[in-house]
């Protein structure tokens, strides 16, 4: 991949573009993803599709970040679903931050829009192997720990001019209305992770990420109290139902 260009992708378009996956296998996966609820990544790797240390490797891209390493990483088989959580706040509770670190290196990424990894790499806040197992945990995987006598280093990948801006908008109530942008970065994941605090928060009416490049603008996420509502009222019903919960219910833990 060219290092003078860094247009955010999709993890699963971002493994086929590299030949990491085919079209089918990808379909496959993400088939089995809208069945299980489980992360995309965590998937590929329980079937054999790529190794931990492949999925991790691309997901640091993601973030703008390279590693360089004497040798391919060992990860541990995953156990049960793993519920998706912001990175900044993993990091936090996996014990490689604290939270007045984190404070302020979100601050310095609202500031200048840099990627939330690239800035605690770039101040030497976190190191480059707690940045990896922390990405491959994000997708319920975990990566070895590997003493100080080997090389686990990190480059950052400069982002391209005229790459897409993803916004995170709030939407109003009162319709016709323009909602203020809370938050902009040229990475979904990190418009992702805003919104998904945000959220939690605020409890807003309704929130959106808007995906803008140059004249072009598409709404790519978006979340509203009304159907979250339903969802949980969905869920409920399932749970008067059955007398559980089939959406969590995992069997592997009953074996």
């Amino acid at each position: 991949m060219d290092q003078a260009s860094f247009p955010w992708r999709p993890l699963g378009t971002l493994l086929a573009d590299e030949g990491l996956l085919t079209q089918r296998e990808l379909e496959a996966a993400l088939e089995e993803q809208e069945r299980c609820r489980r992360p995309l990544g965590q998937i590929l790797v329980d079937g054999g599709y790529l190794s931990g240390w492949t999925l991790t490797r691309m997901l640091a891209q993601q973030h703008g970040v390279d590693f360089h390493t004497t040798r391919e990483l060992d990860t541990s088989p995953s156990v049960g679903t793993t519920t998706w959580r912001p990175l900044g706040r993993l990091l936090v509770e996996a014990g490689f931050l604290t939270t007045a670190e984190l404070r302020d290196a979100l601050a310095e990424q609202h500031r200048d829009g840099r990627r939330l990894g690239e800035v605690l790499i770039a101040r030497g806040t976190l190191t480059p192997q707690a940045l990896a197992r922390a990405l491959a945990a994000q997708q319920g995987v975990e990566l070895e720990a590997i003493d100080g006598s080997e090389t686990f280093e990190a480059a950052i990948r400069p982002t391209a001019v005229g790459e897409p801006v993803y916004k995170v908008r709030e939407v109003p109530r009162e319709e016709g209305r323009t909602g203020s942008v809370l938050y902009e970065t040229a990475n979904f994941l990190e418009a992702a992770d805003f919104a998904f605090e945000f959220v939690e928060a605020n409890e807003p009416f309704a929130l959106e990420i808007e995906r803008v490049e140059g004249d072009r603008r598409e709404s790519v996420w978006s979340y509203s109290e009304d159907r979250a509502n339903q969802a949980a009222a969905a869920r409920q019903d399932l749970v008067e139902t059955y007398g559980f919960d089939p959406i969590s219910w995992n069997p592997r833990r009953n074996d």
